[in-house]
């Protein structure tokens, strides 16, 4: 009985320690603050849109190619002219122009300056200067052979484009420096001047 009455308060005392080691404050241990609350993170900026390209220059007018010596029209609808040179060498002129097509058609320049009512020559022998003070024509000239020299056999200009074509002419004398140029069906140029 005795030993019981031993176990009993054994038992006792360890559980009135333990319930007052329960009841004990225990001292609190180091913590680390909370971290604030993170904040939601802007939206990334969009990519930089690349401006459009810029449109390339155009291309200057070439500081060499020089203005026309005069222009004109005539009887061929859609077609037009322009005097490029008219230049002296020592015993020839030689004219150079060029013919601008705007019509909605080929034009064949073959038999178009022959002066010829079947149009049956590809050279320019129609073409002719005019001396108005001496009242002279200058004819194209040709070689031993009988050939114009200009241009000949040339290809047909299509809408839209230009060609260019070329006479050789006895030269004026050299007090003559200016000159009327005769092109079959166009407007006879006045006045175009003759350079060396």
């Amino acid at each position: 009985m005795l030993n019981t009455n031993r176990v009993m308060s054994f038992l006792a005392v360890a559980l009135l320690t333990a319930g007052v080691s329960g009841c004990r404050q225990t001292e609190p241990t180091a913590t680390t603050a909370p971290s604030p609350p993170q904040q939601a993170s802007a939206p990334a900026a969009p990519a930089p849109v690349a401006p459009p390209p810029a449109p390339a220059p155009s291309i200057p007018p070439s500081s060499t190619a020089s203005a026309p010596l005069a222009t004109t029209d005539g009887d061929i609808q859609g077609i037009r002219i322009a005097i490029n040179e008219l230049k002296r060498t020592t015993d020839t002129l030689t004219l150079k122009f060029t013919v601008f097509n705007t019509s909605a058609a080929n034009f064949n320049l073959n038999g178009a300056f022959d002066n010829d009512q079947w149009h049956r020559y590809a050279d320019l022998r129609g073409v002719y200067l005019l001396d108005s003070q001496a009242k002279k024509k200058y004819f194209v000239v040709t070689d031993s052979e009988g050939n114009y020299l200009s241009s000949s056999q040339m290809a047909a200009i299509a809408p839209g484009s230009q060609g260019t074509v070329w006479a050789k002419f006895p030269a004026p004398p050299d007090d003559i420096k200016k000159i009327t140029v005769a092109i079959p069906h166009f407007i006879t140029l006045e006045d175009i001047p003759i350079s060396r």
